[in-house]
């Protein structure tokens, strides 16, 4: 058995994908195992990774492609890890993300372990960056704020393989949010606890291929879905808990819709994030 099973789902990527590759089996730790699901990429990927001797290489035809989550579990199916994490094909891990998670997790056996991330956004030549370190409260028993908020994302998550043996794997219904989902079931069984360090490099080119998350025409069902899969959890949200959640949503619906180009529904959430977002949050610091 190995100790770390790092998986890379990736879909005509491939040259973004060696960045992801590379960052991975550059870890200061010994005993990774890369898994690369290639979900029927059509851009030479397959010809370029089936015998690389440094990866474990999984193909998905596009006859069997199911979308993000299928891969992902697909992945899971393969790995033979203690601990498993996950890494986009378009975002990169510093050389120590998975030392200083393993040390963390010393501490708090058990645990699921997360980090801060930094956001590199090129446009050209020009190159924005801005990092983003989570606030004391996403660290310890989450299992209530875990529905009203973002926490993580599944480049930067890190725990036990047992701990999704318990709760399940990814859900393939979902192509929106299912870090957010599985982070639900996990923190009902675990606590959370987070490196205070941006360890994961999230890059987006702004003029380059569009990303899944910048499609928005099944968001809404997507949220509904989660919404109604856990029904009993969010029915025992208080008034502020549900708000501070809407909140959540109409941020992420803005921002959505704000980079798919969609103009009137962009002035529509960003209304609506002023009102339910915005001002209770920053100017009243309600949530």
């Amino acid at each position: 058995m190995k100790k770390f099973s790092v998986i890379i789902t990736t879909k005509n990527r491939r040259k973004l994908l060696e960045n992801a590759i590379q960052s991975v089996l550059s870890q200061t730790v010994n005993d990774v195992e890369c898994i690369v699901v290639d979900d029927a990429s059509e851009d030479g990927t397959q010809e370029f990774y089936e015998n690389d001797s440094r990866i474990v290489y999984v193909r998905i035809d596009a006859v069997d492609s199911r979308g993000g989550n299928y891969a992902r579990n697909q992945g899971i199916a393969r790995a033979m890890g203690e601990f498993v994490s996950f890494l986009d094909d378009d975002d990169v891990w510093t050389p120590d993300k998975l030392q200083k998670q393993f040390a963390l997790y010393e501490k708090h056996p058990g645990s699921v372990i997360f980090c801060g991330r930094t956001f590199k956004k090129t446009s050209g030549e020009n190159v924005q960056s801005l990092t983003v370190i989570p606030p004391k409260k996403f660290s310890g028993d989450l299992s209530r704020l875990i529905r009203t908020t973002y926490v993580t994302s599944t480049s930067c998550l890190f725990f036990p393989r047992y701990l999704l043996e318990q709760v399940g794997n990814f859900d393939e219904r979902l192509t929106f949010w299912q870090e957010y989902e599985l982070c639900i079931r996990l923190a009902q069984v675990a606590e959370f606890y987070f490196v205070a360090e941006p360890l994961v490099v999230c890059l987006d080119d702004v003029g380059g291929s569009p990303r899944v998350s910048n499609r928005v025409l099944n968001w809404k069902e997507n949220t509904t879905y989660i919404r109604d899969k856990h029904k009993d959890l969010y029915r025992d949200l208080t008034f502020m808990e549900n708000w501070a959640y809407h909140a959540t949503l109409m941020k992420d619906a803005f921002r959505r819709h704000q980079r798919a180009g969609k103009k009137l529904q962009t002035l529509y959430y960003g209304f609506l994030r002023l009102v339910v977002e915005y001002i209770p949050s920053r100017i009243l610091h309600l949530f």
